[in-house]
């Protein structure tokens, strides 16, 4: 990138990427622990959330695809990730008005089309500017946007508290809204230009990437256990419906991110240490195991201090994938291959998970059982982390991680 080159330069990107980060998270740390509980405030039944979210989901896969390729045609990831972030605001702001289950689906729908997006797309500038700066850690940035989430969550939580059982108070999407607005005063401030010259990807470029069998194996691992983390949105509903109060739903998401935060903190020790598929075995088996936990009816003590797993259910698996796409994918296909993973992961694996979550939530009688299945569903992620450390993929590993 021609304005940000040098070591100056590089240090002001990364401090662009790092407030980009926490502002964004601060969004979501309204969006996704209480979004749930607002649609059920408002009438919707739990087949009808799962249809929404599904919804959501499903226009993210193409999306999510069409958003990457198009940030490496223009060679300026944060541009694209300029425009997505304003769509997202557009979406969210409709969202206030949103009366009807189908008023909801149709904006999470347009949402779909626009946020899920943000996260490849910040990240692949993350992963450029940490390229230019030797010894930097991608790491080290993204747990800003986890530092957000904890401010936001328990902030959201607390405040949310004062408008429990008022069916007419818009206070989540509001506050959702206004959060995205400021984050993409953010990405207005990240430099557009190209952080270095690259040839632009062509068709069977994206064919090799989707042939490479380490890339398969992983995206199958991911794509299971984003069905299972989409339960992650229940918790709130969990929360309610135990009669417990919203500021346990904040207190238990502000813990696990203050976890999360300490493992992207960790990360570079780690990933020196073992290799990327043994840490995704790490966090695919510690997830099963607090699914199971929370399936169990325990106090809100117990519940708030589970969350701490979130540390490993999302923080040492983020990281880890994150890395592994960096190290798997060329430069020049960076944008594409973080929307491949999260097109296949997040959004296809999370619409199943979403819509399987819903319907589940109603017919098994609430979240918990959902939880408990989960945690064996997640057993699935684990056989394939434990298939990429096998030795049928051991010797093309070694050639990109130098460890199995």
């Amino acid at each position: 990138m021609t304005s940000e080159a040098g070591p100056t330069g590089a240090s002001n990107l990364a401090v662009r990427v790092r407030c980009f980060y926490f502002f964004y998270f601060v969004a979501v740390g309204v969006y996704y622990p209480f979004l749930v509980p607002h649609l059920r405030e408002i009438g919707l039944s739990g087949s009808e959330i799962g249809t929404a979210q599904m919804a959501g989901s499903m226009a993210a896969v193409p999306a999510s695809l069409l958003w990457g390729a198009l940030a490496d045609r223009l060679q300026a990831p944060a541009r694209a990730l300029g425009w997505a972030t304003r769509g997202a605001f557009v979406a969210a702001a409709g969202l206030i008005f949103a009366r009807t289950p189908l008023a909801v689906t149709l904006l999470l729908f347009a949402h779909g089309l626009a946020a899920p997006a943000i996260i490849p797309l910040v990240d692949t500038v993350a992963v450029n500017s940490v390229q230019v700066r030797p010894g930097a850690s991608y790491a080290h940035l993204r747990l800003f946007g986890s530092l957000g989430f904890i401010v936001s969550a328990q902030a959201s939580g607390l405040f949310l508290s004062r408008f429990v059982g008022q069916r007419d108070v818009y206070v989540m999407p509001m506050g959702y809204a206004a959060a995205l607005l400021v984050a993409g005063m953010a990405a207005h401030a990240l430099p557009r230009e190209r952080i270095e010259p690259r040839p632009k990807p062509r068709l069977r470029d994206v064919r090799a990437l989707i042939a490479d069998p380490r890339i398969v194996v992983f995206l199958a691992a991911g794509a299971v256990h984003a069905a299972t983390t989409a339960t992650y949105q229940l918790y709130g509903a969990l929360v309610h419906d135990r009669g417990l109060s919203p500021t346990v739903t904040g207190a238990g998401m502000a813990f696990g991110v203050v976890a999360e935060v300490l493992v992207f903190f960790a990360f570079s020790r780690l990933e020196r240490r073992f290799s990327i598929a043994t840490l995704l075995c790490f966090a695919f088996a510690a997830s099963a195991l607090r699914w199971w936990l929370v399936s169990l009816d325990l106090d809100a003590a117990w519940l708030i201090m589970i969350q701490g797993m979130h540390g490993l259910t999302f923080g040492l698996y983020w990281a880890a994938a994150v890395t592994a796409m960096s190290r798997w994918v060329p430069p020049r296909l960076r944008a594409t291959g973080q929307a491949l993973y999260s097109s296949v992961t997040s959004s296809l694996g999370g619409a199943i998970g979403y819509r399987l979550a819903g319907v589940g939530y109603e017919r098994l009688g609430g979240a918990g059982p959902v939880y408990g299945w989960a945690a064996a569903v997640e057993l699935l992620a684990l056989a394939l982390a434990l298939l990429l450390r096998s030795r049928k993929l051991a010797t093309e590993l070694v050639l990109e991680d130098g460890r199995l």
